[in-house]
């Protein structure tokens, strides 16, 4: 698949020492949680991304030519029990997702602007409660995934009152379709 890389971009990817890291956002109703594959806190365009480390796991990402939805599954182990209640009571499903890759220089510096590799909506989500700590899955499908839904809507009056009971704008449309026009003059 073509990107649209920069070349400082394509020039770390293909350099002899690579420092990749991982910055995984989950948006969800109380707030956005933003984990990223390393030590400490990291701070990338103003958001605040904590450290997961080693505890942070993802599945592969695969990307094919055809036009289809892959999805991604992003794990967090380690987590206090205490926590998992968050994880229960918050609704989730339908959410965005991102992953986005970045690589650091020799010095732990930003090189490049991280690149969004994933974007999706969270679909899943399994906890596996230990005695102390919590491992939580959650998958993610990309966002192609909206081609393969059906539309249940129509285009009827009674169906745009559900969106707006004031609006009239199909209200004629049931008229129309065995309307006769005639259409210029007979000569």
């Amino acid at each position: 698949m073509s990107r649209d890389l920069t070349t400082a971009y394509k020039t770390e990817i293909t350099s002899a020492v690579c420092r990749p890291f991982f910055l995984f956002q989950a948006f969800f109703d109380s707030g956005t949680i933003r984990f990223w594959n390393g030590e400490g806190t990291l701070t990338y365009s103003g958001d605040t991304y904590t450290g997961a480390g080693h505890l942070l796991g993802m599945s592969q990402i695969d990307e094919t030519t055809k036009v289809e939805s892959r999805g991604v599954t992003i794990k967090l182990s380690g987590i206090p029990s205490a926590m998992v209640a968050i994880a229960l009571l918050e609704d989730y499903q339908d959410r965005q997702v991102t992953v986005d890759v970045g690589f650091f220089d020799s010095s732990g510096a930003i090189v490049v602007s991280p690149y969004r590799f994933f974007s999706g909506k969270a679909d899943v989500m399994e906890i596996q409660d230990g005695a102390d700590t919590a491992t939580i899955s959650l998958s993610a499908e990309n966002d192609i995934i909206i081609l393969q839904r059906v539309n249940e809507r129509r285009r009827t009056h009674e169906d745009q009152k559900l969106e707006s009971a004031t609006d009239t704008f199909f209200k004629n449309v049931t008229s129309l379709q065995n309307q006769q026009i005639v259409w210029g003059g007979s000569a």
